[in-house]
Parts: C-alpha cells; sequence; structure tokens
C-alpha cells in the first residue's frame, strides 16, 4: 500500500511539468506569493516538527549530520550553479536543462516517499508543497526551452518525460529503506536537510523580497496544516 500512495504522488507530481504550457502566466503570477508561502510553511513543519524528531529517533545525533551533509551539498549545487550563470547570457542548452531537471526530480521522490515513511496525512502534505514549489520552476523551464527555439510540443514532451525520474528517487528510498534496517534514520536525516535547505535558502528570501501578507498568512496555515496531524 506504501508503494501505491507514493507512485501516486510522485505521478501527480509528473503531470506538474506540463503546467508551463498549461497555466496563464498572469494566474501563476497572481497567486505564486501564497503558494510559495504554504509550500515554505508546510517543508518547515514538517522537516523539523515531523520528519526530524523521528531520524534523531531512529539514528541519534549522527541524524543532524546527516542533515547539515544534505543542506551542504544543495548549498554547493546551487553555488556552482550561479558560478555557471555568470558567465555571460549565453542560450540555455535544452539537453543541460532537462538534465538538472532530472536530478530535481530525484530528489523530488526521495522527499516524497521519506514523508510517506512516517505517515500517509504527512506524505500528502508534503507532495502537496512540494508540487506548489515546484511549479513556478517547471513554467520557468518551459520558457527557458521556448526561448531556446524548443517547440511547444517537444518542450512539453521533454519536461514531461523528465518527471519520470521523480520515481526513481521514489523508489530507491523505499527499496533502500526495506532491505537495509539503519537506511531509513540516514534518508529521513537526508530529507530533513533538503525540506530546510529549500524552505530556507529558496523560498524564504523570495517571501520575504515580496513583503505580501497573504504570503505570510499561508506559510502559518502551510506549517499548522503539518503541524496539527501530531
Amino acid at each position: 500500500m506504501l508503494w501505491i500512495w507514493v507512485m501516486s504522488f510522485v505521478a501527480l507530481d509528473g503531470l506538474v511539468g506540463l503546467a508551463g504550457g498549461l497555466i496563464p502566466e498572469r494566474w501563476l503570477h497572481r497567486y505564486q506569493g501564497p503558494m510559495l508561502g504554504f509550500a515554505t510553511g508546510a517543508l518547515l513543519g514538517s522537516g523539523l516538527g515531523e520528519i526530524l524528531p523521528e531520524a534523531l529517533e531512529r539514528d541519534g545525533a549522527p541524524a543532524l549530520l546527516w542533515a547539515a551533509a544534505a543542506m551542504a551539498v544543495l548549498g554547493t549545487i546551487d553555488w556552482l550553479a550561479s558560478r555557471r550563470g555568470e558567465h555571460g547570457a549565453r542560450p540555455v542548452v535544452p539537453l543541460a536543462l532537462l538534465g538538472s531537471d532530472a536530478l530535481h526530480n530525484i530528489g523530488d521522490g526521495m522527499v516524497i516517499a521519506a514523508a510517506f515513511l512516517i505517515s500517509v496525512q504527512l506524505g500528502a502534505v508534503t507532495s502537496l508543497a512540494v508540487l506548489v514549489h515546484e511549479l513556478p520552476e517547471e513554467v520557468a523551464d518551459y520558457a527557458l526551452l521556448r526561448a531556446s527555439g524548443v517547440s511547444k510540443r517537444m518542450a512539453l514532451v521533454g519536461l514531461a518525460g523528465v518527471q519520470l525520474t521523480a520515481g526513481i528517487g521514489a523508489a530507491g528510498t523505499l527499496v533502500a529503506s526495506s532491505l537495509i534496517a539503519q537506511a531509513e534514520g540516514v534518508i529521513l536525516a537526508i530529507a530533513t536537510g533538503s525540506f530546510l535547505y529549500i524552505a530556507v535558502f529558496a523560498l524564504l528570501p523570495d517571501l520575504v523580497r515580496r513583503r505580501a501578507a497573504s504570503a505570510w498568512i499561508a506559510l502559518a496555515i502551510g506549517a499548522a496544516v503539518v503541524l496539527a496531524q501530531r
């Protein structure tokens, strides 16, 4: 049953890959603040209120090291990507963009599966947060592919195709947790680090810049929805 829940939400995550060609940009711009606020609150609530305590219970103090290591790795990847972006405004290379998106989606699959390892309720709320967080990114990726000369059909096919890699991340997480007893605590700790990095370093600065009350209200709602399950 766990596999069915996880793969169902991973498949839903995959449908977001088509959002760039289907969602009006005006609508997304109007509601992006509250959407990102909800995602930030849900990820913080899941990471600090649910997943980290579970990881500490299963793996002890080393869980904090694994979480910090996950944050450091994600930070390094972001830093390298930003450094590459400083070397001129060259057109995006479609295969490179899709490859980067595929790696990102593997991480999404791992995060979704890790949340479901604790409970179906937490998995569902966390999956929603991942979807809301990913939606603007997929729209941006679609726009970049179109700007680089890729046809609308091929852009949608490419983005939908790379979403399949989320299933690889989810399946690998579930298999590892079932075959290696000690792996579950490590997986949850890494998921915690991923949640916190995305929430604190990727989403929160954007909310601060927006200065929109609706975004902060949505953040509180996202955290409350998660913590209400305790």
